[in-house]
């Protein structure tokens, strides 16, 4: 940890005094060498605060205000992507917390257009985590499309699986959460959030339940990143389902192509968010139908952060660091 200079708002931005920054697996893999960034680097994207300062040319902002913020750091504006609200596949993009600097800090500058109010209802901590349930929106909702009375497995009980799962289930979804013995203490969460049915695939007990399950489902979200889920994801759907791959694998995966074609299945990428779904999940967060902040199980204050990447690598739990 380290004293930088703190950042002013230029044109069209804002600057956040920021409350609360989730921990997320991209974090870690920078952390640990195995996701590459240019240093020096402040890392952190998912973040909540007030904002401090405001730059010319922003309307519709004020001081004092509660606020998250979306990734962007920068964008071309003029793009087929970015006309289409689709910034995220910017090839000028950049992003806080990776390719600009982000807020595991005390302050952050960021485009105003990217700066959301939070509902009253929506406290800082919880507001921290907005980012990580806009990207549930965008694989549940605006890539998976998921629909009412649809069957819906979510491989990986992960901060962002949990969160689809609950997204599937405000669709009127039926959610099934998938994953390992070790993510017991995920399914009691899972069953706390009101997700009643699971899978235990390394279960020897439940293997006539894994058994049952395969060929039945309409949309399989796989939010684990581990490359045998890939496959063992198509096993789970019908024919003519959807797979809506969520997580990053960072390695190459073989893939049975012809199962694919011959069952017709629909292979779907949901990458990151677009501000839809921040507005999405903004609104579901202020009705309460969904609280990620539920999903935090330790909070650290920023000079503890090497126990805090400890925690979160060591048990895979939502770690806040408060600023």
């Amino acid at each position: 940890m380290t004293e930088v200079p703190s950042p002013h708002a230029g044109r069209g931005q804002v600057v956040i005094r920021v409350a609360a920054g989730g921990m997320c697996g991209t974090d870690l893999h920078i952390a640990q060498g195995t996701l590459e960034v240019r240093t020096p680097r402040i890392l952190g994207h998912e973040l909540s605060g007030t904002i401090t300062e405001i730059g010319e040319g922003v309307e519709g902002l004020s001081l004092g205000q509660r606020v998250t913020t979306e990734t962007d750091a920068s964008f071309c504006g003029t793009c087929a992507f970015c006309l289409k609200g689709d910034m995220h596949l910017c090839a000028k993009r950049t992003g806080i917390g990776t390719t600009a600097d982000g807020g595991f800090a005390d302050f952050v500058a960021v485009p105003a257009g990217g700066v959301h109010a939070l509902p009253a209802a929506v406290d800082l901590l919880s507001g921290a985590l907005t980012e990580p349930l806009a990207v549930a929106v965008h694989a549940v909702i605006e890539r998976g499309l998921v629909q009412a009375g649809e069957r819906v497995a979510v491989v990986g009980p992960g901060t962002v699986g949990l969160l689809a799962a609950q997204v599937a289930q405000m669709q009127g979804a039926t959610a099934t959460l998938v994953g390992l013995v070790g993510h017991r203490d995920r399914f009691r969460l899972a069953r706390d959030l009101g997700i009643g049915s699971s899978l235990v695939l390394d279960d020897p007990a439940e293997a006539p339940t894994v058994e049952a399950a395969d060929g039945t489902m309409d949309v399989v979200l796989e939010c684990s990143g581990a490359p045998s889920a890939f496959e063992r994801a198509t096993r789970l759907l019908r024919k003519g389902g959807r797979l809506v791959l969520v997580g990053f694998y960072r390695e190459r995966v073989a893939v049975d192509l012809d199962l694919i074609i011959n069952r017709e299945l629909s292979l779907i990428a949901s990458r990151g968010k677009r501000p839809t779904s921040f507005r999405i999940a903004l609104e579901l967060m202020g009705s309460r139908r969904v609280d990620p902040g539920r999903l935090i199980t330790h909070r650290f204050p920023l000079d503890a952060w090497r126990t805090a990447f400890a925690v979160a690598d060591g048990l895979g739990t939502k770690v806040v660091l408060e600023m």
